[in-house]
């Protein structure tokens, strides 16, 4: 390993990298939909250096995991040793996270790692995600954030690949090819198992308020 990466990882186990102080942070997390859960959070505190996806790219294989199946473990093993990153971990306390509901996500951040990512699947939909991408968050902010499409999955919106409470536990969650670039979602129109009413929704799916703990 070269010099600067031993010296990344040793500022990773020891603490904030060159002296720098942490500042936690608490993210309060609410689902602003009527009848979208979503499944549990990718979370990483990070730098320039790394990134979840880029709109009009396509989304990697970890996140089209999250985004199909609702699992952040992929993304969580993906990033953990990944330079740039402090932090990459799974939050799934009290997941899945029903419209209406709240969820509280801890992080710490500091001038070498100032970047938050949050991202999570809204489970009756074939891959649709809400993220917080890449912000350097402050206390009070308030961020609201659109459902978006990871470009993975056709929006079928047949229970077949359709992983969440919309449809049964038997009946599966395949795949289908989609567009294959990161796109804002369209929304539900009924053309397969999944009634507009009650599972479309409109934008900001999500909202995130920031809160400083010390």
């Amino acid at each position: 390993a070269t010099a600067s990466a031993q010296d990344d990882r040793k500022g990773k186990k020891g603490g904030m990298r060159k002296g720098g102080h942490g500042r936690m942070m608490r993210l309060k997390v609410t689902n602003l939909s009527r009848s979208q859960p979503f499944s549990p959070f990718f979370v990483m505190v990070h730098n320039y250096e790394a990134k979840l996806f880029e709109f009009g790219m396509a989304a990697s294989s970890e996140l089209a995991t999250l985004a199909e199946d609702g699992n952040p473990m992929p993304l969580a093993d993906k990033y953990k040793d990944m330079r740039g990153v402090y932090s990459a971990t799974v939050h799934n306390m009290g997941a899945p996270y029903a419209g209406g509901a709240t969820t509280y996500i801890d992080v710490t951040v500091n001038r070498h790692y100032p970047l938050v990512t949050i991202a999570s699947m809204a489970i009756n939909t074939n891959d649709m995600i809400v993220t917080l991408n890449g912000e350097r968050i402050y206390p009070d902010a308030v961020y609201l954030e659109p459902g978006l499409d990871a470009g993975s999955e056709m929006n079928d919106e047949k229970c077949e690949n359709v992983p969440g409470p919309a449809c049964t536990m038997e009946s599966g969650n395949g795949h289908v090819d989609g567009e294959g670039y990161v796109h804002v979602h369209p929304g539900i129109h009924g053309g397969g198992d999944i009634p507009v009413n009650p599972y479309d929704w409109r934008n900001p799916m999500m909202k995130v308020v920031v809160e400083a703990l010390h």
